[in-house]
């Protein structure tokens, strides 16, 4: 076998080493975060499940306002004053 044979094989299982190194690596990564680090759930502002009634015209104006520019093709999700 000639020297650019052997150049080639030592690639490839250089190659394949460094990536089976990765992939540990990765399993690890993902096992110690799964086991030690717990998802913070976020706190939900409390909020009044019915807004007052002087809000309640503005809001159906700009949903109005909305389905009228989208031809029905919108719906507003969140209305947020700036």
């Amino acid at each position: 076998m000639g020297l650019p044979a052997q150049v080639f094989i030592l690639g490839l299982l250089t190659v394949f080493f460094v990536l089976m190194v990765v992939m540990a690596s990765g399993k690890v990564i993902i096992w110690f975060v799964n086991t030690f680090l717990h998802e913070i759930q976020p706190k939900i502002p409390d909020q009044p499940d019915d807004p007052p009634p002087e809000h309640k015209k503005k809001i159906a104006a700009i949903t109005a306002a909305v389905q009228y520019i989208t031809g029905g093709q919108a719906k507003g999700v969140h209305i947020e004053k700036h």
